[in-house]
């Protein structure tokens, strides 16, 4: 082939350089136009690592079909190889036989003992076998890792290049240690072409996506490609071969990783073990503290730092990816890595920096036997629960745990551990209880009392009782006539949750009520709160200090306060029959909840708020939700409060075979010696009353009754167990023992209004004559209105339509039966709603509400307050009482809202109304 031949099958310099080399133009077609000029050309091409010089090298191959081809590629492990350089070029090239033996020999010369004449007759015999060739074009790739031997080869090839027709393309990749190499010198004395290559601009990155992922999602992508890669072509493509089909974001996977990793291992191993120790040190890296780690110079650091920069592997000297630096860690060894976070640990607590910050280097080495190391990640677990950071709280503790030497403050960091654990999950903490049990002797006071709440918790009541009885025998009783605040509160909740182990088997007359000044802390002004609810009713007093509580509630305050003292203001605000406060103080607590234990308490709170609220499906929900966040074993005593609420508004749902698969679960019998017990057999009771097993319930009944009155919490606040009682005793046929039932809970209760009160008036009129029991039913319906329970609400009204069709005043015990079908709807009473109207079943006021409903819109708010009351069956004048206007002005509200909504009679509104019954009532 002729020379003019060879070049026409070249690219011409004008031509479109190759794909993925768009911002690499000028260099391209420099290149190109070297070849075409013909005759001996050098280029050398420069930058930082992974900038895309290997990829130049290819297109430039695969673009250039007239010259020859030989191609070397350099590591630092093939250094120690003898013309090793020589060797790939030669056998790329695919020469004839005669010329490879003469090839061999050259080589098998050189790769012995030579003195200086005979080693330059190598190099001038391996010049002469590659200028036979032809034109030829030669690269060598990361030509900064040549063996000696093939340095001088190049050298000496340099300089005979005047009178040959070879294009020789060098890469060197940049590098803290590049000083003289008599290669550079050479290159300088023959005036090689110098191109430099840099990362790619975002648009540069953009093109390069383009390839691959079309114009339209590369331009979307390119954004966020950029920042990850820093315009490096080698991470660009690998973080698009870890894109899936359909990205949503751009996230680093295996092939970005192993890209990183290549391009830090072609770099010199100061500038490996300089990204090493930062991905250790992380944030807080600095040279000096660099050079510290790695016993490097500082400048050697700084150097090796710009390098990277250059390279955009680093941004500003920290890592542009957290996926970048987990790479980097990854790949080192766990002795390397764990000799570098141990040695960081103690330079940074040198430097007198916090333990939160020291801490981390420590988990990180999983070695901490020095005498400053337990302090410091007792302290940094400290800070992370106060952050609700309970995850690395417990790493932080039990690290401590596991190379504290001292017996006692072994003992101390162990209950801590346990306490921290609990928030997460009380199963596991409960294997930490035993050998706290048997040390309790090194442990102090406030250690051993939350030792034995959650004792009490997992169900150990005879380990709580030991735990108490020791303390005792130190000199440390629980309760004194002084006692500290933390044994206070201790006095208090024994007594009103765990009444047989407190002093006195129930709480003391006076304790609720001793004077709470403004430093009381937030666990004894919330178990207060409770006592005084459960021992002398909802007072102000103690109504304010759970309010307060719950007002200054944040996730967590420490190891001492968290989502249990919430707990206990909530309930004690729910006894207080307070259940508008309670929900708006829980709803605003449940999303703040850090813990899936936070979570199931205050879902838990929630589900019996709306139990008592007849929110039904709502109760179900919750409760639900605090089972699965904390199965019963996890909840130990504590399941009777969910279980409770589940069993009970299932069962008023009607969806009693699911009401009976939950009482069939085990619970601990301890629950049964504790205050969530007594929900749990209320529920209980409830679920077989429902049922027809009328003596079942009754049982269950007495004995919440039984329990309270031993215990000295007889409040109805807690659980109404003589109306539930009261109704087995009437369901059984026995209107004396229910009556008397009645009126001691009306005589307990007081003239004031409550829940408990209008249930007792609804029971008390279903004992008495027929004439009398219009006007309890009336009262009880006026007081449930007041104090929100719709379930209950429902039930009065349904007993009132059947004392007026009793009555034989049919017509008004129609209007009240609807109006107490649309309530026990609302609650999702399905059994309930059949046996008030059986004819009506809900796919059929669906179809009828639907027409009407779309003309809800168009009502003035008189108009809708009207026909909401209408709706539920209240008569015009019943109305206007409630509305404070005249009968008229209501026929007159109701005659257009009949005309917008395009209906005839009362029983035509939609059920769609209802929802505006709240502010008409």
């Amino acid at each position: 082939m002729g020379r003019n031949e060879e070049c026409a099958s070249m690219p011409e310099p004008g031509a479109e350089q190759p794909a993925g080399l768009v911002e690499r133009a000028a260099q391209w077609h420099r290149l190109t136009g070297l070849l075409e000029a013909g005759g001996g050309r050098v280029v050398r091409l420069t930058g930082p690592v992974a900038t895309g010089k290997t990829e130049l090298l290819t297109a430039l191959g695969e673009a250039v079909t007239g010259y020859r081809r030989c191609a070397a590629s350099c590591s630092r492990a093939e250094r120690a190889l003898p013309f090793g350089v020589v060797h790939q070029l030669f056998h790329g090239l695919d020469l004839p036989a005669s010329t490879a033996d003469r090839l061999k020999r050259i080589l098998e010369i050189g790769a012995g003992e030579t003195d200086a004449r005979e080693a330059a007759r190598v190099r001038h015999s391996l010049c002469r076998v590659l200028l036979e060739q032809g034109p030829v074009l030669v690269t060598v790739d990361d030509v900064q890792h040549a063996d000696a031997e093939s340095v001088h080869w190049l050298c000496y090839l340099l300089r005979r290049l005047h009178t040959a027709d070879i294009l020789l393309v060098l890469t060197e990749v940049d590098s803290p240690r590049a000083g003289y190499s008599p290669l550079h010198e050479e290159l300088a004395r023959q005036g090689a072409e110098h191109l430099e290559l840099r990362p790619l601009s975002e648009d540069g990155v953009a093109a390069l996506a383009a390839e691959q992922l079309g114009g339209r999602r590369a331009r979307r992508l390119a954004p966020k490609l950029y920042p990850i890669t820093g315009g490096s072509p080698l991470l660009v493509r690998a973080v698009l071969a870890d894109l899936p089909e359909q990205p949503g974001e751009v996230v680093p996977g295996r092939c970005f990783r192993q890209g990183l990793l290549s391009s830090l291992h072609r770099c010199e191993p100061e500038v490996l073990a300089v990204a090493r120790s930062l991905a250790v040190l992380g944030d807080a890296a600095s040279p000096a503290m660099i050079a510290d780690l790695g016993g490097l110079g500082e400048a050697a650091v700084t150097a090796s730092i710009d390098l990277l920069n250059a390279a955009e592997l680093l941004e500003h000297g920290q890592f542009r990816h957290p996926e970048a630096r987990a790479a980097v860690l990854g790949d080192m060894s766990a002795a390397d890595r764990r000799s570098r976070s141990l040695a960081a640990a103690r330079l940074r607590h040198d430097q007198g920096a916090p333990a939160g910050e020291v801490a981390p280097f420590l988990l990180d080495a999983e070695d901490a036997h020095s005498p400053w190391t337990v302090p410091v990640l007792v302290e940094a677990a400290e800070q992370a629960l106060r952050d609700e950071r309970i995850t690395d709280a417990v790493r932080l503790l039990d690290l401590a745990h596991r190379v504290c030497p001292g017996l006692a403050e072994r003992a101390a960091i162990a209950a801590r551990l346990a306490r921290a654990e609990w928030r997460v999950n009380p199963s596991a903490a409960a294997r930490r209880l035993p050998p706290l049990v048997t040390s309790v002797d090194r442990l102090a006071e406030p250690d051993v009392l939350a030792l034995v709440r959650q004792l009490l918790w997992d169900g150990q009541f005879t380990e709580a009782k030991r735990a108490l009885e020791a303390v005792e025998k130190l000199a440390r009783p629980v309760a004194r006539t002084n006692p500290g605040e933390d044994a206070r509160a201790m006095e208090l909740w024994l007594a009103c949750s765990h009444p047989a182990l407190a002093s006195r088997g129930q709480v003391p007359p006076d304790a609720a009520r001793r004077s709470l000044d403004l430093t009381t802390g937030p666990a004894l002004k919330a178990t207060a709160a409770l006592a005084g609810v459960l021992t002398h009713g909802p007072g102000e007093q103690v109504v304010t200090d759970a309010e307060q509580v719950l007002e200054a509630a944040r996730p967590s305050d420490g190891v001492s306060w968290g989502p249990e003292t919430a707990l206990t203001a909530l309930l004690a605000l729910v006894y207080a029959d307070r259940l508008e406060v309670a929900q708006t103080a829980c709803e605003r607590l449940l999303p703040e909840a850090a813990t899936p234990v936070s979570q199931a308490l205050y879902a838990a709170a929630r589900a019996e708020i709306a139990v008592r609220r007849g929110e039904l499906p709502v109760a179900v929900e919750q409760a639900q939700t605090a089972l699965d966040l904390l199965p019963p074993t996890g909840w130990g005593v504590g399941a009777g409060l969910p279980l409770g609420a589940l069993i009970t508004a299932l069962t008023r749902m009607g969806r009693h075979t699911e009401a009976a698969k939950r009482l069939e679960q085990s619970v601990p019998e301890a629950m049964f010696q504790s205050r969530h017990g007594l929900h749990y057999l209320a529920a209980r009771g409830t679920h077989y009353l429902a049922t027809s097993r009328h003596y079942a319930a009754l049982a269950d009944f007495l004995a919440c009754g039984e329990l309270m009155t031993s215990w000295g919490l007889d409040m109805p606040g807690l659980v109404p167990w003589r109306t539930s009682a009261a109704e087995a005793w009437l369901r059984h046929g026995n209107r004396d023992e229910a009556r008397r039932l009645i009126n001691e809970q009306l005589a307990k209760l007081g003239p004031g209004g409550s829940r408990t009160r209008g249930t007792a008036l609804r029971l008390l009129a279903a004992t008495s004559q027929p004439h009398t029991r219009p006007q309890l039913l009336a009262d009880a319906v006026s007081i449930l209105e007041e104090h929100g329970d719709q379930y209950e609400l429902a039930l009065a009204l349904a007993d009132l339509s059947r004392t007026h069709q009793a009555l034989r005043e049919h017509r008004r015990a129609w209007t009240i039966a609807r109006r107490a079908w649309h309530v026990a709807n609302a609650c999702d009473a399905a059994e309930l709603c059949e046996e008030l109207l059986p004819s009506r079943s809900k796919p059929e006021v669906a179809r009828r509400k639907t027409p009407a409903a779309n003309g809800i819109d168009a009502l003035t708010d008189a108009e809708r307050r009207v026909a909401a009351l209408a709706a539920v069956g209240y008569t015009n004048r019943e109305i206007a009482n409630k509305l404070f206007i005249t009968p008229s002005t209501i026929e007159q509200h109701l005659t257009r809202v009949y005309r917008k909504l395009n209906v005839k009679y009362r029983k035509d509104l939609p059920a769609d109304l209802l929802t505006d019954l709240a502010g008409t009532a």
